[in-house]
């Protein structure tokens, strides 16, 4: 394990739990992964106690055991698999009623699952999700602070910085999260503030100017969306239901909403691999007629792209349509991560599968998608706005 400087990781665990999470006064928190690992990966460890050494309130921490997760899907055992789940939404239920916030601290697996069949994964996500979505949804819906960060681990390092000599991957990846996390700021705390309040100003005047339509443009893309009459422009500072501002994923670069879910036409080639349920889906190439995807393409992973598309009726429609204005660290990093939070924060993306209802202002918002899954889909596009 590399030895990381125990004063920058206290300023990462600050801005986790400072600015991310906006930890109150004796809220307890709870660390855990609940997407892949089903807790937090064990070379996690020095940030969590970084983050304990953030805070006098009480933490919780879930931790993963990644060969025995593979383990239940190599030898399909579901039920074994499903347990372990159930035992890991309960006990995000139990802090969640004990007015508890949350940190999901996110490594990236793309080759923990590798050489399975994309079937099998398909059916262990659909029960991960039978459980876990539904507390994920109450979370959206504000029940309490949650925040999505990453944290960096030896296999992301390896598929990240792949390039570089092996003693130099994790160190390289370390750099870089530190980097886009604002850490080398002379006050990392007041930098994100600062930023957020310009991406706040940003989204207002999307809000102001009411498009009605988005087009992204880029080699092998040429995609054309409709913005819904009462679409709403976010960032991700939100605020829960008693009040409470926090930020749902660090880093952050993007302004997002909802496009109607009938309007998609064009294509799309995908800018970088997705890292999905611990295996990867690189090359993507879409097409797609009112609103949903009729040729799907890919150089790896085309079983699982298509089981992802067929995971119910909304995973071929696109759900969020996103721009990061400007270059950003993450931009002239010039580098694949391997990592949702960072690749979706480095360029313009759109997300095929659910909308968040927050994007919208409708009393009743017939024109969202709806669906099980939300895959951020990174693009190489210029964007505009009618």
């Amino acid at each position: 394990m590399v030895a990381v400087p125990e004063s920058r990781l206290l300023l990462l665990a600050e801005v986790m739990v400072r600015v991310g999470v906006n930890l109150q006064p004796g809220q307890p928190l709870l660390i855990t992964e609940p997407y892949e690992l089903q807790g937090v990966h064990p070379e996690a460890a020095p940030l969590v106690e970084a983050i304990r050494a953030t805070t006098p309130n009480e933490v919780t921490v879930i931790e993963s055991d990644p060969r025995r997760l593979r383990a239940f899907l190599e030898f399909n055992d579901p039920h074994g698999f499903e347990r372990l789940v159930i035992a890991h939404v309960q006990r995000l239920e139990q802090h969640l009623s004990r007015g508890g916030a949350f940190l999901f601290l996110m490594g990236s697996q793309p080759r923990l699952m590798s050489g399975l069949p994309a079937e099998r994964l398909n059916k262990f996500a659909r029960i991960k999700w039978r459980h876990l979505g539904p507390l994920i949804q109450r979370l959206i819906r504000g029940a309490s602070q949650w925040t999505l960060a990453p944290a960096p681990s030896s296999d992301w390092a390896e598929a990240a910085y792949g390039d570089l000599p092996a003693a130099e991957r994790l160190p390289g990846l370390w750099r870089e999260v530190f980097a886009c996390m604002r850490v080398d700021a002379e006050d990392p705390v007041t930098a994100w503030r600062t930023h957020l309040a310009t991406l706040a100003r940003r989204r207002d005047a999307f809000k102001a100017a009411r498009h009605q339509r988005i087009i992204y443009t880029g080699p092998g893309t040429d995609l054309r969306l409709d913005l819904p009459r009462f679409h709403a422009w976010c960032t991700a500072q939100l605020t829960t239901k008693a009040g409470v501002p926090y930020v749902v994923n660090l880093p952050t670069e993007e302004i997002f909403t909802a496009p109607h879910q009938h309007s998609a036409t064009g294509t799309v080639r995908v800018a970088r691999p997705i890292a999905h349920g611990g295996s990867v889906i690189d090359g993507i190439e879409l097409e797609f007629l009112r609103g949903r995807v009729v040729a799907a393409h890919a150089t790896t992973g085309q079983d699982l792209l298509e089981q992802l598309l067929g995971t119910d009726a909304g995973a071929r429609r696109i759900g969020e349509v996103a721009i990061v204005p400007g270059a950003n660290h993450l931009t002239r990093a010039g580098r694949v991560f391997h990592h949702t939070l960072l690749d979706e924060n480095a360029c313009s993306h759109i997300a095929l599968g659910e909308a968040y209802r927050f994007c919208s202002r409708a009393l009743l918002p017939r024109t969202l998608n709806t669906s099980v899954i939300h895959i951020d889909l990174p693009l190489d596009a210029t964007v505009e706005l009618i």
